[in-house]
């Protein structure tokens, strides 16, 4: 299939036109060929993933977190020398979605961690420069789900936050929207402390790991919606 057909059924999906957003999302590294049979998926640009992504034989890498932020590229060097070069060497695409992956309904990282959870109600919560990007919905159980990192401690019928990634700062607002508990990947020692102040309850469950819910879901879909092979790659060092 056409690399082009692919960036625009997902351009279509995550509609990344409608986010202020400092990632510039979209299309970040281009390759000699236009043809693509399978396409990668992971969180993070790394030179890892897009070593483990060739590994695995595919053409497009699609990540959460890719290498172009505000005014783009300003040098290729370090970091960034290195994805770039190992994308290069292996002619492997580079896309990326940030916050749009974060807030889709369908695909996002959010919504996906809801369903996970099992929750109801589900609705949008948490403006991130203006974007709303996280979650709340009612428990539909009591009982502990082992999420990432940690475990999420659920009690049927209250109301719980989610909002995945570096989002410990709406553990306040979270407690101010009637949620019992609030999930997240990490915060910082300034969010945990502001969280008991406000006598939230914040639940750490791993940058990483919530940011695996999205590009899961997203491969999921492309493979149901178009004529290419998927995987996931973890873009961790093992």
């Amino acid at each position: 299939m056409r690399l082009a057909d692919i960036t625009a059924w997902l351009d279509r999906a995550l509609m990344p036109e409608t986010f202020d957003d400092v990632s510039n999302n979209g299309l970040q590294i281009g390759r000699s060929g236009d043809e693509v049979l399978k396409v990668a998926f992971a969180v993070d640009a790394s030179a890892e993933a897009v070593r483990a992504a060739s590994a695995a034989g595919a053409e497009l890498l699609v990540v959460h977190h890719g290498i172009s932020w505000g005014g783009g590229i300003r040098r290729i060097v370090d970091g960034e020398y290195a994805v770039v070069k190992a994308a290069m060497d292996a002619d492997i695409a580079l896309y990326a979605s940030h916050l749009p992956l974060d807030a889709n309904r369908k695909y996002g990282n959010n919504w996906e961690i809801a369903r996970f959870l099992k929750l109801r109600r589900i609705r949008p919560a948490f403006s991130y420069h203006g974007n709303v990007i996280g979650v709340v919905g009612e428990a539909t159980r009591t009982a502990r789900v082992e999420l990432g990192t940690a475990a999420a401690p659920l009690v049927k019928g209250e109301t719980v936050g989610v909002c995945s990634g570096g989002a410990g700062e709406f553990a306040a607002e979270a407690k101010s929207l009637g949620c019992r508990l609030y999930v997240t990947g990490e915060a910082s020692w300034g969010d945990v402390i502001a969280a008991q102040n406000a006598g939230a309850s914040l639940v750490c469950c791993g940058h990483y790991e919530t940011e695996t819910f999205g590009v899961s879901a997203l491969a999921r879909a492309m493979a149901k919606d178009l004529d290419v092979k998927t995987v996931f790659v973890d873009s961790r060092r093992s």
